[in-house]
């Protein structure tokens, strides 16, 4: 029988290893090879019961007691189950009355789903750069970008840190907007004690397998502030036919894995502190930024590169996040890009053909949408000097293991000549933008 069990423990960490000859010379790697793998969601007795319990229940009962039980957690008024995360994006701006034609501002850096979810809407995304320390959508740059046929802001809770949704509220309120969450990397996270989902007119959020709250395979949910909104999400549905129901399978596994949720939520805030004090103690690296009175839930960990500290600045700082990349890898630390191009660089962007013949673009007298990547300087910037660590951090990992995350890091740091001739032994000196874009 196949199994995830590990069956082979860490070793205790030592500071030891920092002086150890890195793993891509041929030294030992920080964490070996067999014990690198981390298991996430983890499936235990309690859901197997809930599952032999719902098994026996309506298939629409399910899906309702798992709706209800997690907007009563998240602090929404009202919500609605769905088949996958675009799907609840489509529904929160179909609710706050988002129509064809309509423009919808959204952040440079996301996953693709949030820009296609405003075409599914038949709306326009209008892309707005970063802020260069959080890596949420910008308020500065997005009231610039307001037009008259601007309908709602949907900024992005990147990596699970809450976007700057005070100064949104001020500015969509000032300017009559709809303000809408994609929430869907920000589970349990909050700003001042409210959680994300619950703040905007509407919200969307991703319950697939890859996310810290995950359903069983794929799911979403759409989160509303006012009836109203929430019953126009329920006529489209109807008056458009589309069946973006929640499989009962998917709410049964969630009303399980809720219950251990908050778990999950403190063994990835006390991994996410611990790696972020060590990190402070390099001069490459250094971790996340976390606003006063926000929740970060650390959906992804995103680790900043500073080769000026460390005597690297007369290299190109993306050759340098390439040669790093290489050396963690090694060491047993699956740190990865996340993204290579923003998103308007993406094919349905540049091609913008849409649903056919360049519709909804067709809808807009726009000549210029202000796709050009050089309009997002601080994205591109966050791109060439930034790696993340994804799934590693999702799952409760053993303390000693975060230890050793830690030093493979502090090991690099110690390395600064290696980095250097990797370097300016690489024959691909292609910036990530350059590259084709991956999704993820």
């Amino acid at each position: 029988m196949k199994t995830d069990f590990i069956r082979k423990p860490l070793s205790l960490p030592s500071e030891d290893w920092i002086r150890d000859p890195l793993a891509f010379l041929g030294g030992p790697s920080v964490i070996p090879e067999d014990v690198r793998k981390t298991n996430f969601p983890i499936i235990t007795k309690e859901d197997v019961f809930q599952m032999l319990v719902s098994v026996q229940q309506d298939g629409e009962d399910v899906v309702n007691e798992f709706k209800e039980a997690y907007r009563q957690y998240v602090g929404a008024n009202y919500a609605i189950a769905t088949a996958s995360g675009t799907a609840s994006l489509h529904l929160a701006l179909a609710g706050v009355g988002v129509q064809p034609g309509d423009e919808v501002i959204v952040p440079a850096f996301t996953f693709i789903a949030t820009a296609q979810a405003v075409v599914a809407a038949k709306a326009i995304p209008i892309f707005v750069d970063i802020d260069p320390i959080t890596y949420c959508l910008d308020p500065v740059k997005t009231e610039r970008a307001i037009t008259s046929r601007t309908k709602a802001i949907m900024p992005v809770h990147v990596h699970g840190l809450p976007a700057d949704l005070p100064a949104l509220r001020s500015l969509a309120d000032s300017h009559s907007l709809r303000l809408v969450e994609d929430a869907s990397h920000a589970h349990s996270a909050s700003i001042h004690g409210q959680l994300a989902g619950s703040i905007g007119d509407s919200a969307g959020q991703s319950l697939m397998a890859d996310k810290n709250f995950a359903v069983g395979g794929e799911g979403g949910i759409a989160f509303f502030k006012e009836q109203d909104d929430y019953e126009r999400a329920l006529r489209f549905l109807e008056s458009s036919g589309i069946d973006y129901r929640m499989s009962w399978i998917a709410a049964a596994f969630g009303l399980s894995q809720l219950d251990r949720l908050p778990y999950y939520d403190a063994i990835r805030a006390r991994n996410a502190a611990y790696l972020t004090n060590a990190l402070s103690e390099t001069r490459l690296f250094s971790g996340p930024f976390v606003p006063e009175g926000y929740k970060h839930s650390y959906n992804m960990y995103r680790i900043k590169l500073s080769p000026e500290r460390l005597g690297l600045d007369d290299l190109e700082d993306y050759r340098v996040k390439d040669a790093v990349q290489q050396l963690i890898n090694h060491e047993g630390v699956y740190a990865r890009e996340w993204q290579n191009v923003p998103i308007p660089g993406h094919l349905p962007f540049k091609n913008r053909q849409g649903f056919g013949n360049g519709y909804p673009f067709t809808l807009s007298d726009r000549q210029d949408f202000g796709y050009d990547l050089s309009q997002f300087p601080e994205t591109l910037k966050m791109l060439r000097n930034s790696l993340t660590i994804c799934r590693e951090l999702r799952t409760p990992i053993e303390y000693e293991r975060i230890q050793a995350y830690a030093l493979a890091f502090k090991k690099i740091d110690a390395n600064p000549h290696i980095i250097r001739e990797l370097v300016e032994q690489s024959s691909d000196p292609t910036i990530p933008y350059a590259r084709d874009a991956r999704l993820g």
